[in-house]
C-alpha cells in the first residue's frame, strides 16, 4: 500500500509534481533548441567536396574589401578565373565564360546602367532535353562592400560554388548546371541583372542563390518560390535543414527591407531557393565580416557547403517538375527534419477545426452537465440540493456559487490582461531606459518577458475563488483549458485569414489549437468518469455556509469543526488531483507548442535583435520579444495554479534581477559593436556653362556619420576634425529611424592615379582635371528632346546623374548600352538619379536624358553630376593572398602602376572610433564628389 500511495502522490495533480514537470520540460526544450542550433561538426566524409580547399579559397577571396569599384575586385575576379579555368580545359562538357560584354539599363527606385564582369561556368547535363532549357542556376556574388572583406557576404558562397563546380565536373549531373559568380550585387543586384543579358540565362528554370546577411552561424533558407525546389531541402538531401516559412512571409510583406539576387531570378519566373547566413548583423558589412571574426569559421563554411551541395544535387538530378503546385508551409525541428505542408491543406484543416471543434466541445459540455445533475455529489458552484428549488437557488446565490463559477471562467482572461499590462510597462521601460540592450542580450530580454508573463498569469490564477470556497483542481484546470481553447480559436481565425492571403507563418497556431482541443476532450472525459482527487472531493462535500446558520442545532460544533478542516486543507495545500490524466493533458498542450514557438523565438531574436543599428524600431523589437514571452508562458496556464510558492518566488527574483541588469548595463562591446555609417561629400561649385571649370576648388568638404542619435552624440566629439566645428544632426531619409551628424573637415580625399582616356563619343575638348579638381569632369549640352551629359571620374568606375526635384528623369539612354531590360522600364513618375557603372577605369559615359516638362529641348536643364570612390589605404593592404602566381602584379595593385585612393577622413574615424562601435558604408561610395549644373 505504501508503494501505491507513493506513486499516487508522485503522479497526482499536486503542487510538487506539477512544478517539477513544468520546470524540467521547459529547461529540456530550450537546451535542446539551443544545442541543435549550434554549428554541426565537420564530418570526415565530405561527400565529394573539400572543406580545406574551400577554406583556402576563402582566404584569397576575403583577404580585404573588394567592392565593384575597387582594384581589389579585379584581383579577386582573376583568382576565381584561375580556379575555374582548369575545369573547362579538362572536361569537354564544361564551358567557361568570362563575361566582359553583357551590359544594360534597368530602373526601379532609381535608374541604373551597368557593365557586368560576371564569371559563368556551364556544365552540360547528361540528359539532352535539359541542354538548352530546364537547367539549374547556382549563384553567388564575389564583390563585397567597401568596409568589409566579405567572408560571409559572400565569400563563403563563392567558395562553396567553386567546390560545387568541381563536384559536378567529376559527377556529371542530369540537368545542365550554370554557375553564375556575379559582380555588383552589393550595389543593388546589378550582377544578377547583367546575367539576364547573357544567352545562358535562358537555360535554367530553377536556381539556388547563396548569400550572407550576417557573420556566420547556421545558414537559413530565407525564402522559396514554390514547393518543387523546396523538396531539395529535405533531410535526405540536406542533413541539417534550417528553414521557416516566417522568413519568406516577412520578405513577401516587406518587413525585411534588404534584397538578394533571389528577387531578380524570381521575377524572371524561375523557381528557386535563397540560402543565407542571418545571425550577427552587428558585424555585417563591417571589418568584422572577416575570417577571424566569423562565427564558427570553418564550421560556418561547412554548413553553407553541406546545405548547398545537398540542395544543388537534388535540383540538378531531379525529374520532371510538377506544374501549378500550391504554395507551401515549412519549418524545421531541431535541425533534424523539415516539415512541409501545402497552403491549401493548412487552410482546409483550419476551417474544419474552426467549425467542428466548438460543436464537439459544446456537446460534451451539455452531456457532462446532464451527467452532473444526476450525481449525488454536486459540483462546485452548484446548489446543494434540499428538494426545494427556491431554497436551493437561494442558498446557491447566498453561498456565492454563481460567483465562483464566473470567476473560474474569467480568471484566464484577467490573467491575460494583467500579463499584457505588465509587459507593456516592461517594453516602455526598455525603450526609455536602454533601447539597444536587446542588441547584445536578446535572450536575457526574452527571459525577462517570459518570467514576467508566467508570474503574472500564475499569480492571477492562484487568487482564491472566495474566502471560504474551494474548486476541484480538475475543474479549475478544465475551465482554464476551455478558455485557452477559446483564445487559440481566436488566434486561428487570424491565422486562417493570413493563409487566405498567402501567409503560412501561423502553422503553429493550428497545431496548438488542435492539441488544446484534444486536451479539453480528455478533460470532459475525466469529468464524466469522476476521476477526481479524494481529498478535494471530501472537502467539496462540506457545506461551509451551514456553519453560519442562525438556526443551527446540536450539529453546529461539528460543522464548525469541518469548516476549520477546510481552512487547514487550503492552508496546507494538500488537495490531490486524479492520477495520470493531468500528465497526459500537460504533454499535449505544453511541450509541442513550446517547441514550435521556441524555434520561432530563436530564429526571430537572432534575426531582429541587431536591426536597430539599421534603423529598426526598438518598440517593434521589444514588442516582438514580449509577445514571444507571453506565448511561451500561456501553455502553462491550465497548470500554473498548482505551482509551488517557492517557484513563484524564483520567477519573481529572475524577473527583477534580469530586468534591472538589462536596464543598467551598457549595450555594446567589441564583440557586439554598434554600427555607424560613413560617407564623405565633396561639393564643387555649380556650373552654368556647358562644362565644369578647370580652376574650381571645393566649396565644402563634409564628413557624415549616420546612426542612433544618442550614441552619435557620444562618438562624434571623439573625432578630432569635429572639434570646434558646427555639427548638424538631422533625420536620415535613406535610413529611416537613424540620424546623420555631419561637419566640415579639411581632409580631402585623393582619387588615386588616372589610368585611361575618355574615348568614345566624348565632347570634352580639354582636360578639366587640376590640383583644384582632381576628381571629375563633365560637359552638358542640349538635345532636341532633353540634354546630353558626358561624365567621367578619376580612377573610378562609378558616377551618377541627379535630376532636379521638380523635373525627374523619365527616360535615359547610355551610349553603347544594350537598352532597357525587359520589365524594368523607367516608372511613369520618373527617377531622381541614374547610377552609372563601367568595367573600365576612368573611361566615362555619355548619357542622353529626358525629364518631365522638357519642351522640345527648350527651357532650363538643371541637376547634379557626381562620382563615387570606395578605396582607402587601410582597406587596400595586400595581405599576401593576391600576388601568389594567380594574379599579375599590375592587377594586385591599384592598377597600371598608379596609386590607390585615399580617404583620410575615413582613416580618422577608424582610428578614433570607440572600441564599442564599428564603421560601415553609408552608400555605394565612401566618397562622393558632386557639382550642380544649370543651363
Amino acid at each position: 500500500m505504501k508503494i501505491i500511495q507513493f506513486f499516487s502522490q508522485l503522479f497526482a495533480f499536486r503542487t510538487l509534481p506539477t512544478t517539477i514537470l513544468a520546470f524540467i520540460s521547459y529547461l529540456a526544450i530550450f537546451i535542446a533548441i539551443f544545442i541543435t542550433d549550434q554549428l554541426p561538426a565537420v564530418p570526415k566524409n565530405q561527400r565529394g567536396v573539400s572543406l580545406n580547399r574551400a577554406y583556402e579559397d576563402l582566404h584569397h577571396i576575403a583577404s580585404r574589401p573588394h567592392p565593384y569599384n575597387s582594384h581589389a575586385n579585379d584581383a579577386v575576379r582573376s583568382y576565381i578565373l584561375s580556379r575555374l579555368s582548369p575545369l573547362a580545359q579538362t572536361y569537354p562538357y564544361i564551358e567557361l565564360a568570362d563575361d566582359l560584354v553583357s551590359n544594360g539599363s534597368w530602373a526601379g527606385a532609381y535608374g541604373v546602367y551597368f557593365e557586368g564582369t560576371n564569371i559563368l561556368l556551364k556544365i552540360l547535363g547528361t540528359e539532352e532535353q535539359y541542354a538548352n532549357e530546364g537547367g539549374v542556376l547556382l549563384s553567388a556574388h564575389y564583390d563585397s562592400v567597401s568596409t568589409a572583406p566579405g567572408a560571409t557576404d559572400d565569400g563563403m558562397g563563392v567558395a562553396s560554388l567553386i567546390q560545387l563546380s568541381e563536384y559536378f565536373a567529376k559527377n556529371r549531373p542530369k540537368r545542365t548546371v550554370v554557375v553564375n559568380i556575379n559582380n555588383g550585387e552589393e550595389d543593388w543586384l546589378n550582377g544578377a541583372h547583367a546575367f539576364l543579358q547573357h544567352p545562358w540565362s535562358n537555360i535554367p528554370n530553377t536556381f539556388l542563390n547563396l548569400e550572407g546577411a550576417s557573420s556566420g552561424g547556421r545558414p537559413l533558407l530565407f525564402r522559396v518560390t514554390s514547393p518543387a525546389p523546396l523538396t531539395a531541402f529535405l533531410p535526405k538531401h540536406v542533413p541539417h535543414p534550417h528553414a521557416n516559412v516566417l522568413s519568406s512571409d516577412a520578405f513577401a510583406r516587406g518587413v525585411i527591407r534588404s534584397g538578394t539576387d533571389f528577387s531578380v531570378y524570381a521575377e524572371r519566373k524561375m523557381q528557386g531557393l535563397d540560402l543565407a547566413f542571418y545571425k550577427g548583423r552587428s558585424r555585417y558589412h563591417t571589418k568584422y565580416d572577416a575570417i577571424p571574426y566569423t562565427e564558427g569559421q570553418e564550421r560556418s563554411l561547412w554548413a553553407m557547403m553541406e546545405a548547398a551541395l545537398g540542395a544543388a544535387r537534388a535540383l540538378a538530378d531531379a525529374g520532371e517538375e510538377k506544374k501549378g503546385a500550391a504554395a507551401s508551409v515549412y519549418f524545421d525541428l531541431f535541425a533534424a527534419t523539415l516539415i512541409i505542408l501545402s497552403l491549401p491543406t493548412l487552410q482546409t484543416l483550419n476551417i474544419i477545426t474552426l467549425v467542428l471543434g466548438p460543436i464537439v466541445l459544446i456537446l460534451l459540455t451539455v452531456i457532462t452537465h446532464i451527467a452532473s445533475r444526476e450525481s449525488p455529489h454536486p459540483h462546485n458552484g452548484a446548489p446543494h440540493r434540499t428538494g426545494s428549488v427556491l431554497r436551493d437557488t437561494w442558498e446557491w446565490f447566498r453561498d456565492g456559487g454563481w460567483l465562483r463559477g464566473v470567476w473560474v471562467r474569467a480568471k484566464f482572461w484577467v490573467a491575460l490582461v494583467v500579463a499584457c499590462g505588465t509587459l507593456v510597462g516592461l517594453v516602455v521601460g526598455f525603450v526609455q531606459l536602454n533601447p539597444f540592450i536587446v542588441y547584445s542580450h536578446p535572450y536575457w530580454v526574452l527571459l525577462s518577458t517570459f518570467s514576467l508573463s508566467l508570474l503574472s498569469i500564475s499569480l492571477v490564477l492562484n487568487l482564491p475563488i472566495l474566502p471560504h470556497g474551494l474548486v476541484l483542481p480538475e475543474q479549475q484546470k478544465q475551465a482554464t483549458l476551455l478558455q485557452t481553447y477559446i483564445f487559440t480559436w481566436m488566434l486561428l481565425v487570424g491565422a486562417t485569414i493570413g493563409v487566405g492571403r498567402g501567409l503560412g507563418g501561423g502553422y503553429w497556431v493550428t497545431i496548438w489549437h488542435i492539441l488544446v482541443f484534444i486536451a479539453c476532450v480528455l478533460g470532459w472525459t475525466e469529468e464524466m468518469l469522476k476521476a477526481h482527487g479524494t481529498r478535494s472531493q471530501q472537502v467539496d462535500d462540506i457545506r461551509i455556509p451551514g456553519a453560519l446558520d442562525e438556526d443551527a442545532d446540536e450539529s453546529t460544533p461539528l460543522i464548525r469543526h469541518r469548516a476549520r478542516e477546510v481552512e487547514r486543507i487550503k492552508e496546507e495545500g494538500e488537495e490531490e488531483g486524479a492520477v495520470g490524466w493531468w500528465i497526459l493533458q500537460f504533454l499535449l498542450v505544453v511541450p509541442i507548442p513550446v517547441i514550435l514557438m521556441g524555434h520561432i523565438a530563436n530564429m526571430l531574436l537572432d534575426a531582429m535583435c541587431q536591426t536597430l543599428a539599421d534603423g529598426g524600431s526598438p518598440g517593434s523589437v521589444y514588442a516582438a520579444a514580449a509577445l514571444l514571452g507571453l506565448l511561451l508562458a500561456i501553455p502553462l496556464a491550465p497548470f500554473s495554479f498548482k505551482f509551488h510558492y517557492g517557484f513563484m518566488a524564483f520567477l519573481a527574483l529572475v524577473c527583477v534581477c534580469t530586468t534591472a541588469y538589462l536596464w543598467l548595463v551598457f549595450p555594446f562591446s567589441i564583440g557586439m559593436p554598434l554600427k555607424v555609417f560613413f560617407q564623405q561629400r565633396v561639393e564643387l561649385p555649380s556650373f552654368s556653362s556647358s562644362s565644369l571649370s578647370k580652376d574650381v576648388a571645393p566649396e565644402k568638404v563634409v564628413t557624415a556619420l549616420t546612426g542612433a542619435l544618442f550614441y552619435l552624440r557620444m562618438i562624434v566629439p571623439r573625432i578630432p576634425s569635429s572639434k570646434g566645428k558646427k555639427v548638424d544632426c538631422f533625420p536620415e531619409k535613406m535610413k529611416l529611424g537613424l540620424y546623420t551628424c555631419e561637419w566640415e573637415s579639411g581632409a580631402l580625399p585623393s582619387p588615386g592615379s588616372w589610368n585611361s582616356s575618355f574615348d568614345g563619343e566624348s565632347i570634352i575638348n580639354t582636360s578639366l582635371l587640376t590640383p583644384s579638381n582632381p576628381w571629375l569632369e563633365s560637359t552638358i549640352s542640349r538635345t532636341s528632346s532633353g540634354a546630353r551629359i558626358s561624365l567621367r571620374g578619376t580612377n573610378t568606375r562609378s558616377c551618377r546623374i541627379y535630376s532636379s526635384p521638380e523635373r525627374k528623369i523619365t527616360k535615359y539612354t547610355v551610349h553603347g548600352s544594350a537598352g532597357m531590360q525587359d520589365g524594368y522600364d523607367v516608372p511613369s513618375n520618373g527617377v531622381d538619379n541614374v547610377r552609372l557603372w563601367g568595367r573600365e577605369w576612368g573611361r566615362g559615359w555619355v548619357v542622353d536624358v529626358e525629364s518631365a516638362g522638357d519642351n522640345n529641348g527648350e527651357g532650363e536643364v538643371e541637376g547634379k553630376v557626381a562620382c563615387e570612390w570606395a578605396e582607402y589605404e587601410s582597406g587596400s593592404v595586400d595581405h599576401g593572398m593576391v600576388d601568389d602566381g594567380f594574379v599579375s602584379g599590375a592587377e594586385s595593385g591599384s592598377g597600371s602602376g598608379g596609386e590607390g585612393g585615399k580617404i583620410p577622413a575615413l582613416e580618422e574615424v577608424l582610428t578614433f572610433l570607440p572600441e564599442w562601435a564599428v564603421v560601415s558604408k553609408s552608400a555605394d561610395g565612401l566618397v562622393e564628389v558632386v557639382s550642380s549644373f544649370k543651363l
